[in-house]
């Protein structure tokens, strides 16, 4: 006589592992996570490293006043300013002086094709411009468009 085979009672589970319907549907709760998460991570990162803009602006500001102290006009160029660079501290926007005279200056801040500021296509540059004492701030998009409200959603309020 020949023995055959016990079935499985039913609710009773004889192997151990997953099976591949289980496996798919946590791959692809994974998959929507990941892509809900990398790119608001991504976003606050590029958030923050906004902050190296502002911190090379407010320097060569500094530095426009120190040289205003001692000549009859503001600097038209960062080379002709002590100790002020071209690039912001953590390297991320390139520096420059739009115009100057004796009671104004304009200064811009724009990511670099090279940093990962670049893809911060909400907030590519910053600008800050002094004009008779009154300080204003200005951004704009990838596309040059200006945001110079004051509610400006790229410099902190």
């Amino acid at each position: 006589m020949r023995h055959s085979p016990s079935l499985p009672s039913p609710g009773r589970h004889t192997d151990g592992g997953f099976t591949l319907i289980e496996l798919l549907v946590a791959l692809a709760v994974l998959a929507v996570l990941a892509m809900v998460a990398i790119p608001s991570y991504q976003d606050s990162v590029r958030k923050g490293r906004r902050g190296d803009a502002i911190a090379g602006l407010n320097r060569l500001q500094l530095a426009q006043e120190r040289f205003r102290g001692n000549n009859p006009a503001y600097a038209s160029a960062i080379a002709s300013m002590v100790g002020a660079t071209a690039d912001s501290p953590e390297g991320h926007y390139s520096l420059g002086i739009d115009s100057s005279g004796a009671t104004q200056y304009q200064m811009t801040a724009t990511a670099k094709s090279g940093s990962p500021q670049f893809g911060d296509t909400r907030c590519r540059s910053f600008t800050v411009t002094m004009s008779a004492g009154t300080i204003g701030h200005n951004s704009a998009d990838s596309g040059g468009t200006a945001d110079p409200s004051n509610a400006n959603r790229c410099w902190p309020q």
